[in-house]
């Protein structure tokens, strides 16, 4: 039984924001989505942006300026290509790749992001998938990383490197998992291999996951990098 003893937090990842039409630039639907959970509730939300997404789509300071001026998004590192050139590893960038290449890769999505005028402060791999080479890569640019329990389980991070699980999905009727205090919700921009996209029915049903949780908890929205 859920009660109101504790402010537990809500974060919402979105996994692949990049600019391209329906995949978070100004205009889309789903851009419209996150606007309303924000004026109805105060949701915010931490986009995963691969740099350069599979080397067609490098974020741009119009770009990074449009997602800059609203203070409920948190824009965070995604890797670089989203891609692999190994076949069998799906997008899992981080996963082919050995230290040398790694930092590299690392080096190339910063001189971009820094090129928009923004540096994120948190990172988590495309497909989610890591080795303990790149991932100990990984910790040493960023100030937190996101991860998955199950995928994830064999990576040890160093004491310093702040790490946060959850994969709860916004589609998900009867999975709402707390992490410490944090609920975190996950979700992807677009894509049809995915059913954790923001659809209607999707954001409509989030919608419905947000009033239950205000109906039991003290709630309050926050980014990753809010979490104390």
């Amino acid at each position: 039984m859920y009660s109101k003893i504790m402010k537990n937090n809500v974060v919402v990842a979105i996994d692949d924001v990049h600019p391209e039409k329906g995949w978070g630039i100004e205009g889309d639907v789903q851009v419209e989505y996150l606007k309303e959970l924000n004026k109805k509730y105060g949701v915010k939300f931490n986009l995963f942006i691969p740099s350069n997404y599979h080397g067609h789509f490098p974020i741009s300071t119009q770009f990074v300026d449009f997602w800059k001026q609203y203070d409920w998004i948190e824009m965070s590192n995604h890797g670089h290509y989203h891609a692999c050139k190994n076949d069998g590893i799906g997008e899992m960038e981080f996963f082919e790749l050995t230290t040398g290449e790694a930092n590299q890769r690392i080096q190339e999505s910063l001189s971009l992001w820094e090129e928009c005028g923004y540096k994120p402060h948190g990172f988590r791999a495309p497909g989610w998938g890591l080795t303990q080479e790149s991932a100990n890569v990984v910790s040493s640019y960023f100030q937190w990383v996101a991860g998955h329990e199950e995928i994830n389980k064999d990576i040890v991070w160093p004491s310093d490197t702040k790490y946060f699980i959850g994969a709860d999905g916004i589609n998900e009727p009867n999975s709402l998992s707390l992490y410490g205090n944090t609920f975190m919700f996950q979700s992807h921009i677009n894509g049809v291999h995915n059913d954790n996209v923001w659809t209607e029915e999707n954001y409509l049903h989030f919608e419905q996951v947000i009033d239950y949780l205000l109906s039991q908890y003290e709630l309050q929205f926050v980014t990753i990098s809010e979490i104390k």
